[in-house]
């Protein structure tokens, strides 16, 4: 189907439509045909049903996960630190202890390398392309793997650790959204939640390995965890190569035809145009301007007009929440939690890490395969009360039997067993969300600098996760874990009256959300689509989910 016959069936769609608050009056006789967020989306999806296992859909899974790695990298030096802190070898080697300031200055570095690198990730990304700034961050992120493994003392330590933060912030600021535009738009929420699921994939290798280096009497026991950094980025930079550019990207440079193509060959059956490529395509070209390049150090689009200040305030809220969830002390610290539990033996704690590791990527794929069927609003203020609970009963556990001498071993068990919930319950509802939320929330506009703004603002609630976290441990120990029963209560009322529900619309239909008085609220309410055939014509109302129908 062609475009301008596309738009002409709408046209006249559009004249039998009746406007449900110019005549609220229900049509007798109607049927509903399906509630529903956006009636012209599931009219394009109904005209394009894509086979999910086509040769063409199966290419673009491939060239999914090459983004997908990106989160791995960012998932294996995230728990290598956490598991490294407790070899007796690496503490002796530096002189540092599991928790304290100094142990926290080796993570705060790390944060540090992700706030520069974020200044530089959107600029990069909307001057050179999704697929440059990946390739960039890669490149910066094997200098750094390289300088940490040959480290001989702190400083230099430190600077690959720096240097490993700058790179991550660019690739990881590049690729989810780069997967996000070029998934369709029915596709994107479980595309999009498996690019931060991939997260696991990393950790879970780097807690193993680590349970094995462990009983290296070397320094070797924390340098080859290290060095295999090295294997996610090399594979992306090789195969980045060979993949197509997102087709928003494209639009946003006037290259249309460029943007049509890539789209026909992964977005079709058949590889021709068809309802939903023109939908897409007709909505990046409204909300698009390609008539001259913005200025790559210009952020005033986030803050310019009301639209654009909800939408940064639900990316903040993503940034911030997720971060002071509680899951700072499961990825940086949680050998000491366990310890905190009564788990006093360094390889104990390791095998724990590795359980806790697997046990969160079920719960982060989980998450991730009903993305598309789980509306985000409810699944982030239940969720934020269920973790609060959770990590209520870790602490109240750890008091009674975490102290040392305890013999309970049932206790001890139970204390542990809630730790690996905890860690479940949060990757089914933040991990899928993190990324994808914050790129479903920001226009074309906004969405390349706006995904640089989320890395700089995760990373300055990161600080807490960090260095903060290590002093906390060490001052305080279970009874620091209440500073994040109390945000995550708080975070559930901020997700209740802020959170801008975004299932079921695309990227651009969001716009219309935007501009709403109060949108978190504006975007709770479903519209459903109601048909009542007049001789040769059929006539279609929209009406709110607060409307009655009466149906024959």
């Amino acid at each position: 189907m062609s475009a301008s016959k596309l738009q002409d069936d709408r046209d006249s769609i559009a004249k039998d439509r009746v406007d449900s608050v110019a005549s609220p009056a229900p049509l007798q006789g109607a049927r509903i045909e399906e509630t529903i967020y956006n009636a012209e989306l599931k009219e394009a999806i109904d005209n394009t049903r894509l086979d999910p296992f086509s040769r063409r859909a199966i290419s673009l899974y491939f060239i999914c996960i090459v983004g997908f790695l990106n989160a791995v990298s960012s998932g294996f030096d995230g728990s290598l630190m956490g598991g490294i802190n407790a070899m007796p070898q690496y503490l002796n080697f530096f002189g540092y202890k599991e928790v304290g300031a100094s142990t926290g200055i080796v993570f705060l570095i790390y944060v540090a390398g992700n706030c520069a690198g974020a200044f530089f990730a959107g600029p990069a990304t909307e001057r050179f392309g999704r697929r440059a700034g990946m390739f960039i961050g890669g490149s910066i992120v094997l200098l750094g793997a390289s300088i940490v493994t040959a480290a001989q003392n702190r400083s230099m330590f430190l600077g690959g650790r720096f240097t490993l933060g700058f790179g991550i912030a660019i690739s990881t600021t590049a690729a989810p959204t780069w997967v996000t535009e070029l998934a369709p738009a029915h596709w994107r929420g479980r595309l999009g939640a498996m690019y931060n699921s991939c997260f696991f994939i990393g950790s879970i290798p780097a807690t193993g390995v680590m349970v094995g280096t462990q009983e290296m009497n070397s320094t070797w026991a924390w340098r080859l965890p290290l060095i295999l950094q090295v294997v996610p980025p090399t594979i992306v930079m090789t195969c980045i190569l060979f993949c197509p550019e997102s087709p928003r990207w494209l639009v946003s440079r006037g290259r249309v035809d460029e943007a049509r193509a890539v789209m026909i060959k992964y977005h079709s059956n058949d590889g021709k145009t068809n309802p939903l490529i023109e939908l897409q395509l007709r909505e990046f070209q409204e909300m698009i301007e390609v008539r001259k390049m913005e200025p790559v150090w210009d952020y005033s689009a986030l803050v310019e007009t009301a639209n654009a200040r909800w939408r940064l305030l639900a990316l903040s809220l993503m940034c911030i929440n997720g971060q002071l969830a509680g899951n700072g002390l499961i990825t940086y610290f949680l050998p000491t939690v366990f310890k905190n539990a009564g788990v006093t033996s360094t390889h104990t704690q390791l095998v724990y890490n590795f359980v806790n590791n697997i046990l969160s990527a079920f719960g982060a794929f989980s998450g991730a395969l009903v993305t598309d069927r789980l509306n985000r609003r409810p699944r982030l203020y239940i969720g934020s009360f269920v973790l609060a609970s959770m990590l209520s009963i870790v602490a109240a556990l750890s008091s009674k039997y975490g102290q040392p001498g305890n013999t309970n071993t049932n206790g001890a068990n139970a204390t542990i067993t809630f730790i690996f919930l905890f860690g479940i319950v949060y990757a089914f509802v933040y991990t899928p969300l993190q990324a994808l939320y914050c790129a479903e929330v920001m226009s074309q506009k906004m969405r390349s600098k706006g995904m640089a703004v989320h890395i700089l603002i995760s990373n300055c609630a990161g600080f807490i996760n960090t260095f903060a976290n290590s002093v906390g441990l060490e001052r305080w120990g279970y009874k620091y874990y209440f500073v994040f029963v109390v945000w995550n209560v708080c975070a559930c009322i901020l997700w209740f009256l802020f959170c801008v529900e975004t299932r079921g619309r695309t990227l651009e239909e969001l716009d219309e959300v935007f501009n709403q008085p109060w949108p978190a609220m504006a975007s709770a309410r479903k519209r459903k689509v109601v048909i009542k055939e007049e001789g040769d014509r059929e006539i279609v109302q929209v009406l709110d989910d607060d409307s009655k129908v009466s149906s024959a």
